[in-house]
């Protein structure tokens, strides 16, 4: 076990408290599909070098969101991917759930999945961590109707991805994303638009919309006709809607289903 790389739990539980005779697994990389993970610092002493780390929670009444210990997540200071999906087991409508969340400034690729944090929130915590290239944000991930980026943060952001929220309106200009290349958007139906400074990010080379509203649409062609009119022919732009499609609908589907799998 000391020289365990690799272990995938299946949805399994890790004990908490561990046992006494606990051996500390410095060689462990990645552990996967860990459910209801407590974030004790006793349990991440054991896994000090670990790198991936996907884990399900899902949750009832009686337990406390903060008993989970999330704010420990930053002692894992080798950590660079990270996968986490909140849903509590008696749903009762979309609210705040894991409010004291925090990471390493060691992570590159981070997903997060039901924790119905404010845009505000997710913002301060995760735009200030500066080596993060991938930021996937699915099923209700962000709670709120207003999304307005600081300056200064997500400076490594490549690829953002939001998937299924009620956000409608995003304010948003280069200053913001000044690295991304690859925005995907879908089922977000209360979003009035993508900003139209989107499209002067220098680095953008793809924009991709699957199942928005026609005005997100729109909004995503408009941007494309005025960096065409800039001589900007780089920026690639993929719609598919029910009314309007680009794009095969199969391509989007096995997609968005693999995506499903990773998070069921």
């Amino acid at each position: 076990m000391p020289k365990l790389r690799h272990l995938l739990i299946e949805r399994g539980f890790l004990p908490c408290p561990l046992p006494t005779d606990s051996v500390i697994m410095e060689n462990l990389q990645t552990l996967s599909e860990v459910k209801n993970f407590k974030c004790s610092k006793e349990v991440l002493k054991l896994m000090p070098n670990v790198k991936k780390l996907g884990i399900s929670y899902f949750h009832d009444r009686r337990t406390k969101w903060s008993s989970y210990e999330f704010h420990n997540f930053v002692y894992l200071h080798h950590l660079e991917t990270l996968k986490c999906l909140f849903m509590e087991k008696e749903f009762t409508g979309i609210k705040p759930l894991p409010i004291n969340l925090a990471f390493p400034q060691s992570l590159k690729k981070l997903t997060l999945s039901g924790c119905g944090i404010s845009w505000e929130k997710m913002t301060t915590v995760v735009g200030s961590l500066h080596n993060l290239e991938i930021l996937k944000l699915k099923h209700f991930a962000c709670d709120g109707s207003v999304w307005e980026p600081n300056e200064g943060e997500f400076t490594k952001l490549k690829f953002l991805l939001i998937h299924l929220t009620l956000l409608e309106h995003w304010r948003a200009n280069p200053t913001h994303f000044p690295q991304l290349r690859h925005l995907s958007l879908s089922f977000c139906f209360n979003l009035a638009a993508i900003p139209s400074e989107i499209g002067d990010i220098e680095t953008l080379e793809l924009l991709e919309v699957y199942e928005c509203t026609q005005s997100v649409v729109a909004s995503a062609m408009l941007i494309q006709e005025e960096q065409q009119n800039l001589e900007n022919y780089g920026l690639r732009v993929g719609i598919d809607s029910s009314d309007h499609s680009l794009y095969q609908r199969g391509r989007y589907a096995g997609m968005y289903a693999r995506d499903a799998e990773m998070l069921a």
